[in-house]
């Protein structure tokens, strides 16, 4: 026999709903509690649950229309054990108004209790209360209820939160749900790997301390505004303040040989070491940093100089490097100026005992002692050489003696007998 099935009274003082959207199409066999259609108030978005088993004949109002309470919605055809229309649903507050001596149905019940929101169904999922569309979506979109935050009466997860969490997701769960898939699938990169373990060892075994100094580079910058363009065409890569820094260090680390040398406490060895082989430290576009190593760097003009920086560079950015290229340091720079650093504590390249990081040159006022003693402002081209030093090895003096000297070689230097 047909059922019409029409539209339920959903709250007390609400007289229409709107469609929102069929859950089931002319044809399908549908089942008692099965959800056959979504309802929107003013005051809660629900579904309608069929009262019976059979199969849709007709859908009798269009998604998007808003009907009166009682008005016809959707026939079944099928084989009802009883013989029930929604349209005879009264709210529960009329319920108590019925005969208490005649039985409701109990799909009548049922569904009293789902549009109200006053008594959630008991879950299939064994677990918390929830309304058959929830459940229906939680199956189709393999969706573990009992994750979602409700926000519904008593804190009941309603349709809207499933579909908000189907649409941006639950926000710490989300968050959670990244944290555990990175643990999970993320491996560690070799190089991020042996970056981490080099870290943790040069801090476990070296006393770091950081000393700084400022340095005026307005000679290298007058120099460098000249010579820079025909430097580039001639040698197809550009002049930076990173080979005059370089010399510089070389000169220094002559003068104090302490800070060319390695140190082993455990075997109580220091060694000096003869030759300066100088590290450069190069970032690998932002997956890690490898330190190539310019062997007899005292043997380079800065010309020189450049160039080797600018050829280790391009080893390592290409993967195209071995061995000997990254390994024997002495000394290391850390050229954190050109990512615009103001100031860095690096961390020292064992076995050095010692680590030089170039900051930022940047245009800056400052008091300027002119030839006849007196003082000027000016605006010059000013940056910081910090230096991360063992302490085990050296003391304060050096590390300061060690800075003043790239400082005064920088700043007084005639560079232009470097350049050819």
């Amino acid at each position: 026999m047909s059922e019409l099935i029409t539209m339920p009274q959903l709250g007390e003082t609400l007289t229409e709903g709107t469609i929102l959207r069929w859950l089931v199409k002319v044809g399908d066999e549908v089942k008692e509690d099965d959800p056959i259609l979504e309802i929107s108030t003013d005051k809660v978005d629900t579904e309608v649950p069929s009262p019976f088993t059979g199969t849709v004949s007709s859908l009798l109002v269009e998604e998007g229309e808003t009907v009166e309470v009682g008005s016809p919605l959707l026939e079944l055809d099928g084989n009802s054990t009883e013989n029930v229309n929604v349209e005879t649903v009264q709210p529960v507050e009329q319920q108590d108004e019925i005969n208490k001596t005649e039985k409701a149905p109990q799909e009548i019940l049922e569904i009293e209790e789902i549009v109200s929101e006053s008594k959630p169904i008991q879950s299939s999922q064994s677990l918390g209360k929830f309304s058959p569309v929830v459940r229906k979506l939680a199956l189709e979109n393999n969706i573990d209820l009992l994750l979602i935050t409700g926000t519904g009466k008593d804190g009941r997860v309603t349709r809207k939160d499933v579909d908000n969490y189907l649409n941006n997701g639950d926000q710490k769960l989300e968050k959670t749900t990244v944290a555990e898939k990175s643990v999970l699938t993320n491996e560690i990169p070799r190089l991020r790997k042996k970056i981490a373990e080099n870290m943790i060892h040069s801090k476990q075994t070296s006393a770091h301390v950081m000393t700084s100094v400022e340095v005026d580079f307005e000679n290298v910058e007058n120099l460098r505004s000249k010579v820079k363009d025909n430097f580039k065409q001639e040698n197809n890569f550009s002049l930076t303040y990173l080979p005059f820094i370089a010399k510089a260090v070389v000169s220094a680390l002559r003068e104090y040989p302490v800070i060319n040398s390695s140190f082993d406490l455990d075997k109580e060895i220091h060694t000096i070491h003869e030759q300066i082989s100088l590290g450069i430290a190069v970032d690998i576009n932002q997956e890690g940093l490898l330190v190539g190593t310019i062997k007899e760097a005292d043997s380079y003009n800065l010309t020189g100089t450049a160039r080797k920086i600018s050829e280790i560079s391009t080893l390592l950015r290409n993967e195209s490097y071995k061995l000997d290229d990254v390994s024997g340091s002495t000394f290391t720079i850390s050229n954190n100026g050109s990512f615009n650093s103001f100031l860095t504590s690096p961390i020292i390249n064992q076995p050095n005992v010692a680590i030089l990081s170039t900051e930022s040159v940047k245009k800056r006022p400052v008091v300027v002692e002119m030839d006849d003693g007196s003082d000027s402002i000016s605006i010059r081209h000013i940056g910081i050489l910090s230096l991360t030093w063992d302490h085990r090895v050296f003391d304060g003096s050096t590390a300061l003696l060690f800075l003043n000297s790239i400082k005064n070689r920088i700043e007084i230097t005639d560079w232009s007998q470097e350049i050819s």
